[in-house]
């Protein structure tokens, strides 16, 4: 059976149609919207959820604001009460997801520190919803959070991975507390927003193609072979991976240095890089720097605006609203992103620190 989630909104039925159209049309989920106008109080539409029999449970940011069936209290008042029933072991964790309109999300959900730890995923209503992503993630959530409430399980059996205490131990040392029971959530949110949210142990697709120093676009199906030839075996297997595709970082430095005779990525230019895949029997091609400003191809990480490989020398720090643990990597805009300034409706800015050498470079463009 496709998982099933409730959806919380105080806009007019009506006017929801769309959202509710989008998830249950691409058939991975089904979204059934709760009727407000029967659940006016806080603890009536506790009681309603806590007893449903669902999956999961999408939310809007503003359920106190100008809706038809405006409530008097917020998602995170809700969300946080939520949280606390599976806590007290009164009902069993299950995903919480939050919805709302960009300028919404950016106004109240990111400056709101403390409501950062209830909600699992958060997608923005827009005018080209990726309804078969955001399904996609929704229905890999469901499916984790069952099985981790079914028994308790190791951190070697989460990540899939048996070498994993010989990692950085910093990042899992709260999960290898055995003192500390954790609920599904708990993990599920670890796993989301300490691993895969930014660069560090585990990697997405695009940082990977720039860390191989590969053109996705220009090399077509033969970026689609390479990874099931080369790099299925890099790829993260555990909890929610059918969710978010990640690769091991170390796994693919070991690998590419075992190839090359010891070269490591580092030190070698997309060119150089590409070369020695080539080398093998691929076909790729090396991906070049984002004009007309940057130069470098050796490639780390991407500009968030354009999702093109990016040298970080030669781009800015993104700020963010969450400091970053020790084992996070910064996320990264191009100055070709940052000179029109590309991604501000996205909440794409540069980091406070970084803003006195954006103001020198453009000086010396100029």
């Amino acid at each position: 059976m496709k998982p099933k989630y409730l959806y919380i909104d105080d806009e007019n039925p009506d006017a929801l149609r769309s959202i509710i159209n989008g998830f249950n049309d691409v058939g991975e989920i089904e979204v059934e919207l709760v009727d407000l106008e029967k659940l006016r109080d806080f603890e009536s539409l506790k009681t309603y959820i806590s007893k449903q029999k669902h999956d999961g449970l999408i939310i809007d940011l503003r359920l106190d604001g100008e809706g038809e069936n405006r409530l008097n209290f917020p998602a995170t008042t809700f969300a946080q009460d939520i949280r606390t029933l599976a806590a007290s072991n009164l009902i069993l964790p299950f995903p919480l997801v939050l919805c709302s309109t960009s300028p919404k999300m950016r106004a109240t959900y990111d400056v709101d520190k403390t409501s950062h730890d209830l909600f699992d995923y958060k997608f923005e209503k827009s005018l080209t919803p990726d309804w078969i992503k955001f399904s996609t993630k929704l229905k890999s959530l469901s499916k984790s959070y069952k099985w981790l409430n079914d028994e308790s399980r190791n951190l070697e059996e989460i990540l899939v991975r048996k070498d994993i205490k010989q990692l950085d131990s910093r990042i899992f040392e709260k999960l290898l507390d055995d003192e500390q029971v954790y609920k599904a959530n708990d993990i599920a949110q670890f796993v989301i927003k300490e691993l895969f949210h930014h660069p560090g142990i585990l990697i997405k697709e695009r940082i990977l193609a720039a860390r191989l120093g590969v053109d996705i676009e220009a090399s077509f199906d033969e970026w689609s072979r390479f990874k099931i030839d080369f790099a299925s075996d890099c790829k993260y297997n555990g909890v929610l991976s059918d969710g978010w595709e990640r690769w091991w970082h170390d796994k693919i430095n070991t690998k590419f240095q075992v190839m090359s005779n010891g070269r490591r990525l580092q030190n070698l230019n997309a060119n150089q890089r590409v070369e020695i895949l080539n080398e093998v029997g691929y076909h790729l091609l090396p991906a070049k720097p984002i004009e007309p400003n940057c130069k470098s191809t050796e490639f780390w990480t991407i500009c968030e605006y354009y999702k093109a490989p990016l040298d970080p020398i030669e781009g800015f720090k993104i700020f963010e609203s969450t400091e970053l643990k020790p084992w996070q990597e910064s996320k990264y805009l191009s100055f070709s992103a940052e000179l029109e300034r590309k991604g501000r409706d996205k909440g794409l800015r540069p980091h406070p620190s970084e803003l006195q050498r954006i103001s020198d470079l453009k000086e010396m463009i100029s």
